[in-house]
């Protein structure tokens, strides 16, 4: 198993080991190279990728395969969306993260206080297919996706919100509907920062989280008061 640089990339592909054997898994992780995936897109929360299988001469396979694999999480209804973002506005260490493009460590409490989970738990998860012959529940394939899938929401967790049916960009602007979004919002603008660009959430100064606590309590920053990190 290819272990995942954070806590939640590993908690993918635990998911993925539960519905599927170690010999797809082992063979998974070849297919997870770039020379193996020809083709990779996500468009609308959805997976979409080509991959080069081998030639098989003994199933008759002469001629080098090309694969068409998709995968996609259950999405999540805008309903508990809308619950989920009233919980997470008023958290100041889970929009803190999220601001940051980051992932809280407390994020699935949220989820958990709605009976979800952001991250999957397994086969039920998961909707998976492949165009090759084998007919089990994941296939080298689908494994190889998953594993490169793991790697990208190491460095982009955010894109865990876009699978379950929310873009981060109507994250954002969600968030930004409540007092605390709007007040971090407005110490951006005072801070004459530079806008976000589209379909990016807004990074903000780990200081700026102390001014606005100083603010909430009523107190007025000087421009000598020393302002502490947030800590990571």
């Amino acid at each position: 198993m290819n272990p995942s640089k954070t806590w939640w990339g590993q908690r993918f592909i635990d998911a993925l080991c539960q519905f599927t054997d170690s010999g797809r898994l082992a063979r998974g992780r070849a297919y997870s190279k770039d020379n193996r995936i020809l083709d990779w897109q996500i468009r609308s929360g959805k997976v979409h990728a080509k991959i080069r299988g081998n030639k098989n001469a003994y199933f008759g396979v002469r001629k080098e395969p090309r694969y068409t694999t998709t995968l996609s999480l259950t999405k999540l209804p805008a309903a508990k969306w809308q619950q989920l973002i009233k919980k997470m506005s008023v958290k100041a260490s889970i929009i803190s993260r999220l601001m940051l493009d980051e992932m809280p460590e407390n994020i699935e409490a949220i989820f958990a206080s709605e009976g979800l989970s952001l991250l999957p738990g397994g086969s039920r998860d998961f909707n998976v297919s492949c165009s090759c012959p084998d007919d089990s529940t994941s296939c080298k394939h689908i494994a190889g996706v998953c594993y490169r899938l793991a790697a990208i929401l190491d460095h982009t967790p955010l894109l865990l919100f876009e699978l379950r049916g929310l873009s981060a960009e109507k994250l954002n602007k969600e968030l930004l509907k409540y007092p605390l979004g709007k007040a971090l919002a407005a110490l951006i603008e005072e801070e004459s920062e530079p806008p976000a660009s589209p379909g990016r959430l807004i990074r903000l100064p780990r200081q700026l989280f102390q001014v606005y606590r100083l603010k909430k309590e009523g107190i007025t920053p000087s421009s000598g008061t020393k302002m502490f990190r947030l800590p990571r």
